[in-house]
């Protein structure tokens, strides 16, 4: 959030913010996405907001409506029955592995033992209490297609763990392709900020039944909703040309990307992931970075085609070195690259740091590709 906010510094001084169309972001930068995009004050005051909640935090308010809020009841239910249910699956599908060594037929211990594999959704957590932090002291009772700012679209990205696609908060629609476009009333800021940023190590996901309309046929689904960085973490899929409206959620047309990236980026070689936690944890960024360089990769082959006339991509771990040029007072990559990414509270240092670096990347970029922007 805080490289974020000196990203959009950088372009409301360039005149170049006023003329952003879409909004997409992913992970913790929808919670400064939708800070922007459903106020309609002047950036100062903006900036001023965000970086009061950076040095706030939203840790506290998150304890505090999972441990001393009316919802602290269900969330101990719900972790009480999420806990039953998992250990009896465990002790089911030990008895169906050895049912399956005895001779028995797998597809029917398969159809027994799918039964207890999370048969409830999870209808309070830690990240309920999240979302309830965020609309009684942030957001209110803001809905999604409520956006303040006049000429701007917005999608607020998260993930559906259980078909494994993007699912999006949308200004224009919310929805996913497998399912269809929710029905019914939009969906709260609250909501689509709290699910976009549910960052899976540290939060469950939304688990809950939504009804959907798709082929002018009304359906309901149980949806598991997590960190739209999952799905991915740059937030342009949405942004793609000649994406079909039949197919897709929040159809534009885009003719330039300015995707600002918030990610450390390669890392120092220093880790030794010998322990099957460091293992497991060293396997998930890699193949998390690679993702991102698929990413990468399809910004300069749609550009190189013509699809989009250019992009631009603020990085916060790039390496100083490969920038067109380093000015003086450039904040230097390993000034920022260890800096942890939770929602804990912010010193004033560290978000002058990561925000400064931001607009000057920013700023250079345009500098030197997009002078007469």
């Amino acid at each position: 959030m805080a490289f974020h906010l000196g990203c959009l510094r950088a372009l409301d001084d360039l005149g170049v913010l006023s003329k952003v169309s879409v909004l997409s972001s992913v992970s913790g930068g929808s919670v400064i996405a939708a800070l922007y995009a459903y106020n309609d004050e002047s950036f100062a005051e903006f900036e001023l907001r965000v970086q009061t909640l950076l040095r706030k935090g939203l840790v506290g308010g998150i304890a505090h409506q999972t441990l001393f809020s009316p919802e602290t009841p269900k969330i101990v239910a719900a972790q009480l029955t999420s806990g039953i249910c998992a250990a009896v699956g465990r002790l089911v599908r030990l008895g169906g592995s050895a049912l399956a060594l005895a001779g028995a037929d797998r597809e029917s211990i398969g159809q027994f033992t799918q039964r207890f594999q999370a048969p409830f959704p999870r209808f309070a957590s830690r990240s309920t209490a999240f979302e309830r932090h965020l609309r009684k002291r942030v957001f209110g009772e803001l809905t999604v297609n409520q956006v303040a700012r006049k000429g701007l679209d917005v999608v607020l990205n998260a993930t559906e763990l259980s078909t494994g696609t993007a699912f999006r908060f949308g200004s224009q629609e919310t929805g996913t392709w497998r399912y269809g476009r929710l029905a019914g009333a939009p969906p709260h800021v609250s909501k689509a900020v709290a699910a976009s940023a549910c960052f899976p190590g540290l939060l469950p996901s939304f688990d809950e039944f939504m009804d959907f309309e798709k082929d002018g046929k009304k359906t309901r689904h149980r949806v598991m909703l997590t960190d739209g960085g999952i799905y991915d973490n740059l937030g342009i899929t949405c942004l793609l040309p000649g994406r079909s409206a039949e197919f897709s959620t929040n159809v534009s047309d885009i003719d330039f990307i300015i995707a600002c990236d918030a990610g450390q980026g390669m890392p120092s070689g220093t880790a030794r992931p010998y322990l099957w936690s460091s293992r497991m944890l060293m396997t998930v960024n890699t193949i998390h970075r690679r993702t991102h360089s698929l990413s990468y990769d399809l910004l300069h082959r749609m550009k190189d085609t013509g699809q989009i006339k250019g992009f631009l991509l603020p990085y916060l771990g790039q390496i100083d070195e490969r920038l067109p040029y380093i000015s003086d007072d450039l904040v230097r990559r390993h000034e920022t690259f260890d800096y942890p990414t939770d929602f804990s509270p912010m010193k004033e240092i560290d978000i002058e740091r990561l925000g400064l670096r931001g607009e000057q990347l920013t700023k250079l970029l345009f500098d030197h590709y997009q002078p007469n922007f």
